[in-house]
């Protein structure tokens, strides 16, 4: 604890969108300026960004971890102030508030008529999505720092200390848990599970993707993202603090000074890999496999034969935001509050649009349109 401690203090609040390369104690003046942000260069538009809408929460997002749900035609969005409001996706129009008094960690899960939120004190809490009222009150024993997935009968939630566990959606009462061993270093931010074809899929703090068992939490296989390379502690962060995602029978993940590596879900081991480091899910979209890393630049695939394609250095240092696929095209945005358009087939810049004087943070689409969420809770929806 004493480490992981001191390692706050030295890099200061780190969101999964953060860049761990801003530390230059290892630089000299000779080498290239790694601290300053890329200026955006020219392009040619043929994509316009438009704003549908703007909602501001104002209260910090500085994690990337408030992300918004949607669930019976609503949009559920919570702040770190205890604020849970449902929107109209379409047009912003409030339908409903609701008010708790405690400090939340996370944004909103939702589904089969119920929300799930979690607070700083480690508490994950069930409420009514009709009446928002509190069904339900668990403590899990650390933080949530990522929002939970819900199923139909289980609530399944990872916590700060590597353990991942599932709690009864009807009573709150914890159904199974598993606790990864965690390293002396580790970031602050993790990702969520995933839920698919019967299992849990999740990624750890010690650079590790595991599968379980959605019903028994059974363990059924693991494997590494990336092995330690390094001779130092700082060196051998290895964090995985994005979630996983599927292509065909693939399953990527990547980490922190590590690897983009597929998994075979039907030989249960990794069967490919490729030298990346990132806090974002690797973003799948027309035929492409896209890597945001932590210092800003964008590595490319092809999802057919895992072929390098193109590599974007135009947003090194500008604290990139996970990305989307959206109209066929990747969004991201950045620290000066841009929404930067992507060609994925090209990784050309085709838009762009300041939205927000903060840090974006985190972008999610739903329906015809795709909602930012800055670092001070100020959410705008888009359409191109």
């Amino acid at each position: 604890m004493q480490n992981k401690f001191i390692l706050f203090l030295f890099v200061g609040i780190l969101s999964s969108c953060s860049s761990l390369s801003s530390l230059n104690f290892w630089s000299d003046d000779s080498e290239e300026d790694i601290t300053t942000p890329a200026e955006l260069v020219a392009f040619q538009e043929t994509v316009s960004v438009n704003v549908a809408w703007k909602k501001s929460f104002k209260a910090s997002n500085d994690l990337g971890s408030f992300k918004p749900a949607f669930y019976a035609g609503q949009m559920l969005v919570a702040d770190s102030d205890g604020d849970i409001v449902s929107l109209d996706p379409k047009t912003g129009k409030v339908n409903w508030t609701k008010t708790l008094e405690r400090n939340l960690a996370a944004g909103v899960a939702s589904g089969f008529g119920k929300f799930i939120v979690s607070d700083t004190e480690g508490n994950v809490l069930g409420l009514d999505l009709d009446s928002q009222e509190i069904l339900w009150e668990t403590n899990i024993g650390g933080e949530v720092l990522a929002n939970a997935v819900v199923d139909a009968s289980l609530v399944v939630v990872k916590n700060s200390v590597g353990e991942l566990t599932a709690l009864d959606s009807s009573t709150g009462e914890q159904a199974w848990t598993f606790r990864s061993q965690l390293p002396a270093l580790t970031v602050r931010g993790t990702g969520e599970p995933v839920i698919k074809d019967g299992m849990v899929f999740s990624t750890f703090d010690n650079g590790r993707l595991g599968a379980f068992q959605l019903n028994t939490g059974f363990f059924l296989w693991d494997g590494p993202i990336s092995f330690v390379e390094g001779s130092s502690e700082l060196e051998n962060l290895l964090d995985a603090d994005s979630a996983p995602v599927f292509a065909n029978q693939l399953v990527f993940a990547t980490n922190y000074q590590g690897n983009l590596t597929a998994f075979d879900m039907a030989q249960k081991r990794p069967v490919w890999n490729s030298k990346a480091s990132s806090f974002h899910s690797p973003v799948i979209g027309q035929g492409m496999i896209m890597v945001i890393q932590d210092d800003g630049s964008i590595l490319s695939f092809s999802s057919s034969n895992l072929a390098p394609s193109w590599v974007s250095e135009e947003y090194k240092i500008r604290d990139l935001s996970n990305g989307v696929i959206f109209e066929n095209y990747m969004l991201v945005g950045d620290l000066k509050g841009y929404l930067h358009v992507i060609n994925p087939m090209t990784g050309k810049t085709v838009g762009r649009k300041k939205v927000s004087g903060n840090p974006i943070k985190s972008i999610v689409t739903f329906g015809g349109l795709a909602y930012t969420l800055d670092q001070d809770s100020n959410l705008v929806a888009i359409s191109l």
